[in-house]
């Protein structure tokens, strides 16, 4: 088992054991388990998984929307941290997809680069915490 922290500047998210984290990276999704090979690596916005349980299945894992973030693995722990960490319990498909909207409008209306940098930040974690909020209704269903 993994020793698990998910850590934003408001506190810990998830602290405690872990079988698998599962995350989006630019090489692509990584999965990690006891043992993984140390490494640190930045993660991309999107969905952040935790199995608990070997024989968890997919519908069974704790999942949060991330808006990227550092990971670093030593093979038996795990730390993340994120500026922006939502758990599903957190999210409703009706808010993420209005924060989805307003953050489509904040890309259309940017001024200037910076603004329009914040905007596509803001636009890609309203997406990932939509597609969290996607994933916990069907899920619920």
């Amino acid at each position: 088992m993994l020793s698990f922290k998910l850590a934003t500047s408001n506190g810990l998210k998830y602290d405690g054991e872990a079988y698998e984290i599962t995350l989006p990276t630019k090489a692509g999704p990584v999965s990690i388990f006891e043992d993984h090979m140390p490494m640190i690596s930045a993660a991309l916005p999107g969905i952040l998984g935790v199995r608990k349980k070997s024989n968890d299945g997919d519908n069974d894992m704790e999942k949060f929307a991330i808006n990227g973030g550092v990971i670093e693995v030593d093979g038996k722990t795990v730390s993340f941290v994120a500026d922006e960490v939502t758990a599903a319990e957190d999210i409703t498909e009706h808010e993420a997809a209005a924060a989805v909207a307003r953050a489509e409008d904040l890309v259309k209306n940017a001024e200037t680069q910076t603004e329009l940098h914040e905007a596509h930040r803001v636009l890609q974690h309203s997406s990932a915490q939509l597609q969290l909020a996607k994933l916990k209704s069907r899920h619920h269903n």
